[in-house]
């Protein structure tokens, strides 16, 4: 209790002093909804003209001290019309605040400004207030998810500190950045997908551009959609401050499905073995050692050999490996302020702790905003955001084989072989792999008033980032390790970001007919990256790890320097006739050094309109309609999401030995990976003729509001499409290289949105809401020059081939490979088939022959059969989500689906399955037979429904009466579960949730989290 109020004392010191009024009068009363009679907490109260303010508690109540019986006290709240009353001499005052149209008059924040939610013509999603505090969350993603039509979160992973992958209407580019742009408090900071920055707690709003009408303004970094996000700022009136405290206990959901019983591993095993064709000392399990490890037969598991004792080992990996981490999340905020200072400022600790052991995520933030009124028509204002984080351990397998113990007899851990490197204890606590980072971000900002319909706002922003990733592989945990004799590394990376923003604002009413605001500037952004890593191989002993890497027998050192430079010109016209006919007009122009010198500037324009159906005086007639309005919009936005300098010709270095000893060559080509064959790929052939991507977007739909917008509907239909693709081509080998970016080719996106919210119940003490989300979208790859189909994504060695592709006609990253029809039942059957060899036995997958060198079948199932087998991309996506309130008690639920999505399950095999195989007892039309020397072609016998349902949170919580707690003005306490369910026909044991190319190779699980949560106003 002593060091909470020193703490207060320092933070007071720290914000400076709050003017405190000789307290002549007190004045207490209650605050409540005009339309529904409940309280109305968190209204803030100020005398007019001073800094002395309160808060209505959770009943609505408030107490405040007044200089004098003709002071007057000032009464706002978020989508409330603003009261001021005149004390005239009154102890008690009973306050009914009207709704604002409801939200209509809400200001929604859009590229540089604002605008009020009924006069939007674009596609702009919002969560705002309770929607974002209602249940918790440790990351921007989370909170995301499930929220806004048309606006996909996919986060496959449930590792600590893991990103996810946002897509806005679908993916719009081939090679090119796929993310949207994200933008926190006027400044652009780049794709969004990881912003670790962020503290939940601290965001006001977050706004989704998804049209071209609304994100045009941002011109060739809005072709993703835009994401902006408003952080917390001070108000007026005295020092609020706020602590909030999340502890979460985390479980593993299901329970992987491996191996329970040694005796049927073993069996299984040794029957793979013996179909596969391996005879004698091959087959595993029958009491002999290989490589010194005893391998126990059968019997000796069963504890029926005679001549042994019953094996003694069944090693549970599951309960070694994971564990119940724990989770903290604190924040202590404060703001305030003067009429001319307002003030907001927070710090954030998060640690989470990791399903498996070693596995943590940390981090540490602190954010202060601060606007200053300079003088009656100057205003300055700074918004600085610092973070660090560190991140240690990774995932660890868990299907290593139980028959065999986690320790030898001497306490090391065990080994089956000298190059046994699975055994997941000692990769946790032998391998090094740490990442630290630090993230400073600042803007400075001068707004000016030159007259009242004219402002001037200059901004200056900046960016400053370092990584360190220390990584150190023992010869004994990886086979890196092994081949190296001990691999270390240090990777070191920097960036540095400046932006300048200069721009005019107009807002002018001409007669009582005519609005028109205006919006145009001048913006420059520089953005530096560079990057370094140090390798050492070959380490005398493991004592200093990395930390030492001068003393490797190799020592290798890369290093990297890149930067590029945006310069923009934009502006925005939005006009309204007799406040039915809303007009927007929206330009920009775009230079990038990326592009060629004939193509670095492009210019991205777009119009849109909307029509208040509502003010019309036939739809005014029908009482029941608060809202409705038509939107349209057409315009072009633009994509430069690739590396610096691909217009020009780029030099590589390589090692060779010259019989002398080894030499550095220099000359033209960039290697750039392997092909399939092992060989080197060849870049850096420059292409002077790139240029950018363009999209062009359509979006018609309605906004709809009944019973003064107890019920709301928002409905969009929309079609992108983006042309000029960015992409690499392979080009003729006599060219000297592989590869070259290019323009050409084009993506189609066009889908369906709709919103639904509804107030159910509106008393005084019971209020009920519910919502839902829809979203549509169909994606197609139109063209891709003279090329009808590419292969992309990894070579998977276990199918020996790439399982992604793009093709002509079809969605992106459709899976490629051969169709089946079931297992093969006799010899014959296999043969007639076209399969030969061990391929065509009983018990084996049926592939089948659909195509040849002609484009028939042919008779046999070679590459030539190949062919579209499956589908990644949902149907669609959906979530609902409700949110009840009795006297003090609050209960909120969220579920999100996906729908219709393929996924290719390299992971489909599991015991339970394996024992389902095909033998010629069960002649299985399913599961092949087992085999261990199988080689699996890429085929629909992997593809799996990935469709789920997932409980996604539910939050019960608690506000304590006002007054229990000296001191305190709210306290709400709440219990939340999150991941508590998943509906789903996906293969058990495993998430569904996968990422955009929608392959499981087995994800770090996503827990199953309990949280118990405090907020507390002071």
């Amino acid at each position: 209790m002593k060091q909470r109020y020193l703490l207060f004392l320092f933070l007071s010191l720290l914000l400076g002093s709050v003017e405190v009024w000789a307290q002549t009068v007190t004045v207490s009363g209650t605050v409540k909804d005009g339309a529904t009679g409940e309280p109305l907490p968190g209204v803030s109260i100020v005398v007019k003209g001073t800094t002395t303010g309160t808060s209505s508690q959770v009943d609505g109540a408030f107490s405040i001290g007044v200089p004098s019986d003709k002071a007057i006290l000032v009464f706002t709240y978020i989508s409330y019309l603003s009261q001021e009353v005149q004390v005239n001499g009154r102890s008690s005052l009973n306050i009914v605040m009207q709704t604002d149209s409801k939200s209509l008059e809400e200001v929604v924040v859009v590229g540089y400004g604002a605008v009020k939610k009924s006069d939007l013509t674009g596609a702009v999603s919002t969560l705002k207030g309770s929607e974002l505090n209602r249940t918790p969350a440790a990351s921007v993603d989370q909170l995301l998810q499930g929220k806004l039509p048309g606006v996909q979160v996919m986060a496959p992973s449930g590792q600590p500190g893991a990103g996810a992958t946002i897509r806005i209407r679908g993916a719009s580019s081939l090679n090119g950045s796929k993310a949207p742009l994200m933008v926190v408090d006027g400044y652009p900071w780049g794709d969004a997908g990881n912003l670790k920055q962020i503290n939940p707690e601290d965001i006001e709003s977050i706004e989704v551009l998804k049209d071209a009408s609304s994100a045009a303004i941002y011109g060739s970094r809005g072709a993703n959609g835009v994401i902006i996000i408003t952080t917390k700022k001070g108000r007026e009136g005295e020092a609020r401050i706020s602590f909030s405290s999340l502890n979460t206990i985390s479980t593993l959901p299901v329970k992987p499905d491996l191996w329970r019983d040694p005796i049927e591993e073993a069996t299984y095993a040794n029957e793979a073995a013996i179909n596969g064709g391996l005879v004698g000392v091959d087959i595993p399990y029958t009491g002999i050692t290989r490589n010194g490890v005893y391998y126990p037969s059968i019997a000796e598991l069963r504890g029926l050999d005679p001549n042994k004792p019953q094996w003694q080992y069944n090693t549970d990996w599951v309960d070694l490996v994971y564990r119940n981490p724990f989770s903290q999340n604190y924040t202590l905020s404060a703001d305030g302020g003067t009429e001319k200072t307002k003030y907001s400022i927070s710090g954030n600790y998060y640690k989470e702790e990791g399903l498996s052991i070693k596995n943590f995520y940390d981090k540490y933030t602190g954010r202060l905003n601060l606007d200053q009124q300079i003088s009656k028509n100057i205003k300055a204002g700074t918004n600085v955001v610092l973070a660090h984080t560190k991140a240690n351990g990774f995932g660890l397998s868990v299907d290593r084989s139980r028959i065999f113990p986690a320790y030898d007899e001497n306490g090391n851990y065990f080994r089956m072989s000298p190059t046994d490197y699975g055994n997941p204890l000692a990769q946790a606590n032998q391998v090094l792999s740490t990442s630290k980072t630090i993230d400073v971000l600042g803007t400075i900002f001068l707004d000016a008033k030159i007259t009242d319909w004219l402002q001037f706002r200059t901004q200056l922003s900046s960016k400053y980032g370092n990584s360190v990733q220390d990584q150190y592989e023992p010869a004994t945990a990886t086979f890196r390790g092994f081949e190296s004799q001990g691999y270390g590394s240090i990777g070191n990376s920097t960036y540095t970001d400046l932006l300048n923003e200069n721009y005019f604002t107009v807002n002018k009413k001409f007669g009582s007919n005519h609005t028109l605001s205006l919006v145009g500037g001048y913006s420059f952004q520089r953005t530096v990256n560079k990057f370094s890593t140090l390798t050492g191989q070959g380490f005398v002993n493991d004592n200093l790890q990395n930390e030492n890497l001068s003393a490797a027998v190799t020592k290798t050192i890369s290093n990297d320097l890149s930067r590029f430079d945006l310069a923009s010109w934009y502006g925005r016209a939005n006009y309204a006739l007799i406040d039915k006919y809303l007009f927007t007009f929206t330009g920009r122009a775009d230079g990038s050094t990326k592009f060629g010198a004939n193509n670095k500037w492009a210019f991205f324009p777009s119009g849109a309109f909307a029509w208040k159906l509502s003010e019309e005086d036939f739809i005014k007639s029908i009482e029941t309609i608060s809202e409705l309005k038509l939107r349209t919009s057409y315009g072009l936005t633009g994509n430069q999401g690739i590396s610096p300098y691909q217009t020009l010709d780029r030099f590589g270095t390589g090692r060779y030995f010259t019989g002398a000893g080894f030499q550095t060559g220099f000359g033209p080509g960039l290697a750039s990976g392997n092909n399939e064959q092992g060989l080197t790929i060849v870049g850096g052939l420059g292409n002077n003729s790139l240029k950018w991507e363009t999209t062009r977007s359509f979006d018609i739909g309605f906004d709809l509001g009944i019973m003064d917008q107890r019920f709301t509907l928002t409905a969009d239909y929309y079609v992108k499409n983006t042309s000029d693709l960015l992409r690499l081509k392979t080009i003729a080998p006599s060219a000297g290289y592989d590869q070259q970016w290019i323009n050409d080719g084009e993506i189609s996106n066009r889908g369906v949105e709709l919103g639904i919210t509804a107030d159910v119940l509106s008393k005084s003490e019971l209020n009920w809401t519910v919502g839902a989300n829809f979203t549509l979208n169909r994606n197609k790859v139109v063209s891709m020059g003279e090329n009808d189909q590419i292969e992309i994504g990894t070579l998977y060695e276990s199918v020996r081939q790439r399982i992604s592709t793009y093709a002509v006609g079809q969605p992106m990253y459709v899976f490629y490979g051969y169709k089946t029809d079931g297992i093969i039942q006799t010899l014959e059957e296999g043969v007639n088939a076209g399969l030969t060899g061990a391929a065509a036995r009983p018990g084996e997958i049926k592939y089948l022959d659909i195509s040849g060198p002609e484009g028939v079948p042919d008779g046999v199932v070679d590459s030539f059969d190949r062919t579209i087998i499956g589908n990644p991309n949902p149907n669609f996506l959906y979530s609902f989500n409700t949110n009840l309130t009795f006297k003090r008690f609050d209960l909120s639920a969220q579920l999100y689906g996906v729908q219709g999505n393929d996924v290719f399950d390299f992971r489909k095999m599991t015991p339970s399955r394996q024992i389902q195989r095909w033998t010629p007892d069960n002649p299985s039309q399913e599961f092949p037979r087992a085999n261990s020397t199988r080689g699996y072609r890429a085929s629909d016998f992997f593809i799996t429904d990935g469709s789920f349902l997932r409980v996604q949170n539910v939050t019960l919580g608690y506000n304590l009466k006002p007054g229990l707690i000296k001191g305190v003005k709210s306290l709400r306490v709440y219990f939340s579960g999150n991941n508590l369910y998943t509906f789903t026909k996906f293969n058990t044991g495993f998430d569904p949730e996968m990422g955009e190319l929608g392959v499981n190779e087995g994800n770090y699980p996503r827990p199953r989290a309990f949280s118990l949560g405090v907020n507390v106003g002071f």
